[in-house]
């Protein structure tokens, strides 16, 4: 009698396991859904603006020298919503901010002290800086010589989107059509 019962509990989980084979019926589609609403088209903005960092002009403070540009175009859209790159040119081409270097001791093969290349940026100005881990007056000119800048302002940031290597000024000159 068990080995009938076993027997038929095996038949019916087969048949159950074999109406579980993913062929069944699996209901009529639905409506579709409503469309989303349309988003911002493009860069609203997007332009450069070149100057020279130098620390001629800097206010120096202890381990700090900074010196801010006057960029009018620099707005509150884009402190608010959009992006601000900022590079410097060296050995020919432009590197990405912020920055920072080690300078070796003479005495033994080690970093003696790091200088990091940085800014900030609020309306109306960009405020491009060096901060070294030691005082900036124990530092030879040549480890914080002036440097050419380029800022890329963008005014609204739907640029996300557009997979942009925003470390790479020529990836990012090349996607919104900068010119030098």
């Amino acid at each position: 009698m068990k080995r009938i019962q076993i027997a038929a509990a095996g038949a019916i989980l087969i048949g159950l396991m074999a109406g579980c084979d993913g062929v069944g019926y699996d209901g009529r589609d639905g409506l579709d859904g409503r469309d989303g609403r349309d988003g911002r088209d493009g860069i609203v903005n997007v332009f450069s603006v070149n100057f020279v960092f130098s620390l001629q002009d800097a206010i120096i403070n202890d381990n700090v020298a900074s010196a801010q540009f006057s960029v009018p175009d620099l707005t509150a859209s884009v402190v608010d919503d959009g992006a601000v790159l900022l590079f410097f040119r060296e050995q020919g081409t432009w590197t990405a901010m912020p920055f920072t270097y080690g300078i070796e001791s003479a005495d033994i093969n080690a970093v003696d002290y790091t200088v990091a290349l940085n800014f900030g940026y609020e309306v109306g100005f960009i405020e491009p800086f060096y901060e070294a881990s030691i005082n900036l007056d124990q530092i030879p000119d040549d480890v914080v010589p002036d440097r050419e800048m380029k800022a890329v302002i963008i005014d609204g940031f739907l640029a996300g989107k557009k997979g942009v290597d925003f470390s790479d000024y020529e990836a990012v000159k090349a996607a919104f059509g900068l010119q030098d």
